[in-house]
């Protein structure tokens, strides 16, 4: 069977095309992706739909219209004169229309929905938003009609070109955490599209529709790089089209296309669907399934009660993506009355052993009161106390209904009488039901009053314990939504009281290192000039031949040059931690290099009878990178290794190598001294860190070098690694590209980023 997924779009054209994806569905192989095709105007629409069949073919526009909307409007139920009807308005009437009914309907209040968008968790197809749902439908279902195409389930005919209502974030949800074509901050559309497109080639995916998708590798890269999402769109349409189509007759996978509601606000076919009708899955589910098929609902209760309990679940969602608290709240309470088609609600949070009124509403009265809409709220708070029904509610967390409460004699209802007195109203159903967080503790209170029949609002009924029992599973999901509400809330301010606290240290140690810096630089003018006087001295002393005072000069000059290092390496830290330090390339030669780090070297060596080795080829070839800092690195790490080694040997090694395209150089500095303890090799590269005390006293360092050689590596791209086993020595890594590519900012430390 040929399949058609058509991601619709309104006034199509070559920016925002019509995208249809092109299949074929067998039993036997499964749904293949053949191909996608664009169209960019309704005329080439229109042509489309003539194609002969037999095929089948799903469009993400909704088809019809909730039948409250119809009947304020006057429209005919049948969906074809309907649509004649509203087609005749133009679409500028029908927007009109639209609008007008909006006005009529309470502030606050939202577009109505079909039963299908409610269970679907669509939207309301009178939503004249950027999706232009309403626009969709307009031009969408009259182009179907003119097609003469048969419309399952709003205007069957005998006709082999068939199409079906879909509604293609159903099957997204599934893998991704993102509805296709969200512009929310922070979604990476690629990945997004990566998810979904896996998803469908899970054994999850086989087990819910029953066929496996084919999709060659040429349409996946086309849908993961689509950034609006609309070929994939198109495959997720076909997708709920191809299930539909092998489910077959006589419902084509919805509950009853003979059902007047079905077939005059049409219906999204969905695995999800029907299975949720046959398996009610929430707090109250097994009762109401189990007390449904021994036969204790007839048909029609079944559908509305199952439409109700997919709503549940989608309020859940909503409740726990509402960060704002006052608007969550009003959210429950809106929630409620709608779901129960209460006149009123009250909801009460639980502080300080009372109950605080949070939000009031009164639908007859036009009465609304806090949250983010209404006016505020100047009600004292209610003492807990069991003569109240509410209090009572909140000391024994159990629900109350009350068919009248002018003849329900447990309680004190003088309040509402008064304000009944005051206001004609008259308050005779209620409903009361306690806020309970995951932890069983009771958070608040929800009230609701005087539940209308469906049919004639101005008729108040009492709530049917059906209704209770969804009021207490919302009430349920409300109390952990607000619950977490405030601990975000809480979360949130304790991570705006650490940013300022590391903002302030931040503060403190740029100034730490902005006063280092200057010091060393104040430091650093006299110590050159002791430095040159004292080897001005030394040169005057060999002239007079003054013996004994050359060796006290040596020692002033060779203090002063050890003093002026430390005070270069403070200077060298100050300058990375404040974010001043700059590395400058240049092109040099490795093999000049080494043997000038090897003639600096080569004393140190002698001075604790090592062997200086060096394994450097003749041809290593030259580099880009910071000279100076290179050279530095490697000078700190093998005067360490001579350091730290007597009578045995100081090898460095340089090797050249190729990763993943990148040339990379390698010096291993290596030695056969006494090794580092492994508890210490975790904090080497710290400033300031000794291998221990007694190497501190006996050796002497700041613990400055191997910290500010690693800097220097990372901001050159490289790294410093370390391997050694204590008493038989250590090989310390340089790893670095050959050339350098600069960057604008310097590489910081983790602990430095924001």
């Amino acid at each position: 069977m040929k399949i058609f997924g058509i991601n619709f779009n309104a006034a199509p054209s070559e920016k925002k095309p019509i995208t249809i994806a092109i299949c074929d569905y067998k039993k036997s192989r499964g749904l293949t992706v053949s191909k996608v095709e664009s169209l960019i105007s309704l005329k080439e629409f229109d042509t489309f739909l003539k194609q002969k069949g037999p095929w089948f073919a799903g469009v993400d526009f909704p088809l019809g219209q909730p039948n409250i909307f119809l009947k304020k409007m006057n429209l005919p139920e049948k969906w074809t004169n309907y649509i004649k009807d509203i087609n005749q308005w133009e679409f500028e009437g029908f927007e009109k229309k639209i609008k007008q009914y909006k006005n009529k309907i309470p502030a606050g209040s939202k577009e109505p929905l079909r039963l299908t968008d409610t269970m679907a968790g669509g939207e309301s197809p009178l939503k004249l938003n950027q999706k232009q749902l309403a626009r969709q439908f307009y031009e969408g279902t009259n182009c179907l009609l003119k097609s003469k195409v048969s419309i399952i389930p709003c205007n069957q005919r005998n006709d082999n070109r068939v199409v079906i209502e879909t509604f293609p974030d159903l099957v997204a949800q599934r893998f991704a955490v993102h509805n296709l074509g969200t512009k929310a901050k922070n979604v990476d559309a690629e990945n997004l599209h990566k998810e979904i497109i896996k998803g469908l080639e899970t054994p999850e995916f086989e087990q819910d529709f029953k066929f496996k998708v084919l999709l060659d590798d040429v349409l996946k890269l086309k849908c993961i790089e689509e950034s609006n999402g609309a070929i994939l769109n198109a495959i997720l349409i076909s997708t709920q089209v191809a299930w539909a189509y092998s489910v077959g007759k006589p419902n084509f996978g919805m509950p009853d296309i003979q059902h007047p509601s079905i077939q005059t606000e049409g219906w999204i076919v969905d695995p999800s669907l029907i299975n949720g009708l046959a398996k009610p899955k929430n707090r109250f589910g097994s009762e109401l399934a189990e007390f449904i098929q021994k036969g204790g609902l007839d048909s029609k209760r079944s559908f509305n009660l199952m439409g109700h309990i997919q709503r549940l679940s989608n309020i859940g969602r909503a409740l726990s993506g509402e960060r704002n608290l006052n608007a969550l709240l009003e959210t429950i309470v809106n929630e409620a009355r709608n779901l129960t088609l209460a006149d009123g609600g009250t909801l009460y949070i639980l502080e300080d052993k009372h109950l605080h009124f949070k939000i009031v509403q009164n639908e007859s009265l036009n009465i609304y009161m806090g949250g983010v809409t209404g006016v505020d709220i100047t009600f004292p708070p209610l003492e807990i106390k069991e003569s109240n029904v509410s209090a009572y509610v909140a000391i024994k967390n159990i629900s109350v209904n009350i068919p009248d409460v002018y003849n329900y004699k447990p309680f004190d209802f003088t309040g509402p009488k008064k304000f009944d007195a005051s206001t004609g109203y008259r308050t005779k159903s209620m409903l009361v039901v306690p806020l309970t967080n995951h932890e069983d503790g009771v958070i608040g209170v929800l009230q609701l009053l005087n539940a209308r029949d469906v049919n004639d609002k101005k008729k108040v009924i009492p709530f049917s314990p059906d209704f209770e029992s969804l009021v207490e599973s919302l009430a349920s999901q409300a109390a952990v939504a607000v619950s977490n509400n405030s601990l975000i809330n809480e979360l949130k301010t304790v991570h705006q009281n650490l940013i300022g606290a590391r903002d302030r240290a931040e503060d403190a140690s740029r100034a730490k290192s902005n006063f280092l810096a200057n010091m060393s630089h104040e430091l650093r003018t006299p110590m050159n000039a002791i430095i040159g006087y004292s080897e001005m001295l030394l040169e005057d002393a060999e002239e007079e031949g003054l013996d004994d005072f050359q060796s006290d000069l040596d020692k002033i000059r060779s203090s002063g040059k050890h003093l002026l290092g430390l005070i270069n390496e403070i200077l060298d830290l100050s300058k990375i931690e404040a974010g001043k330090m700059e590395i400058f390339l240049e092109s040099f030669d490795i093999n000049k290099l080494i043997g000038e780090v090897e003639a600096t070297i080569h004393p140190l060596a002698e001075k604790k009878s090592n062997q200086l080795i060096i394994n450097c080829p003749s041809n290593a070839g030259s580099m880009e990178a910071d000279e100076t800092r290179v050279r530095q690195m490697l000078h700190n790490l093998l005067s360490n290794a001579c350091k730290f080694t007597e009578n045995g040997t100081v090898t460095l090694k340089v090797t050249r190598s190729t990763h993943e395209g990148v040339d990379w150089i390698t010096f291993d500095i290596i030695d056969t001294g006494m090794g580092i303890p492994q508890d210490s090799l975790k904090n080497l590269f710290l400033e300031f860190s000794q291998v221990d005390n007694s190497s501190t006293r006996k050796f002497g360092g700041t613990g400055l070098g191997l910290a500010i050689s690693r800097r220097f590596c990372l901001m050159m791209g490289g790294d410093i690694t370390v391997e050694s086993v204590e008493g038989e020595g250590s090989t310390f890594t340089i790893a670095m590209p050959v050339k350098v590519v600069p960057k604008a900012t310097l590489r910081r430390r983790a602990s430095d980023r924001s």
